[in-house]
C-alpha cells in the first residue's frame, strides 16, 4: 500500500501551485515559488538517500540515480530563463554542474562505505 510522507504531499502541492502560477504568468510570484520548491526538492532528495546499512550496490544505484534526477533539473533551469539568458558560459556551466554530480555521489557512496575503502586500500598493497 502506499504511503505518502508529509515530504511527498509538500512536494506535490508545491508542484501543483507552481503550474497554476505558471499558467497564469505570475513571474515574480514563480521565481519566489521556485526557491520554496528548491527547498522543498532538497527534503525530499534527502529522505530517499540510502542508509548507511544498506548493501553498496543498491546505495550506489540510489544515489547516482538521484544525482542523475538533480543533474536533469539543472540541465532544464536555463532553459526556461528564455534565449537570451543561454549564453555558451551558461551552457557549458550547467554541462560541468550536471556532469560532475553522478561522479560526486558515486564517490559519496564509496567514502561512507568503509568495507569497499577497504578492498581499496587492499587491492593498492595496503594490507
Amino acid at each position: 500500500m502506499l504511503r505518502l510522507r508529509p515530504q511527498d504531499a509538500l512536494f506535490a502541492v508545491l508542484g501543483l501551485v507552481l503550474v497554476t502560477l505558471l499558467a497564469f504568468n505570475f513571474g515574480v510570484v514563480v521565481l519566489a515559488l521556485l526557491g520554496a520548491f528548491a527547498c522543498g526538492a532538497v527534503y525530499v532528495f534527502a529522505g530517499m538517500l540510502p542508509s548507511p546499512t544498506e548493501s553498496f550496490g543498491r546505495g550506489l544505484f540510489t544515489s547516482v540515480f538521484l544525482s542523475i534526477v538533480l543533474s536533469s533539473i539543472i540541465l532544464i533551469v536555463p532553459g526556461t530563463f528564455g534565449p537570451q539568458a543561454l549564453t555558451p558560459e551558461v551552457k557549458q556551466t550547467a554541462l560541468v554542474i550536471a556532469g560532475l554530480l553522478p561522479l560526486m555521489a558515486a564517490g559519496f557512496q564509496v567514502i561512507r562505505t568503509p568495507r569497499v575503502i577497504r578492498g581499496i586500500l587492499w587491492c593498492l598493497g595496503q594490507r
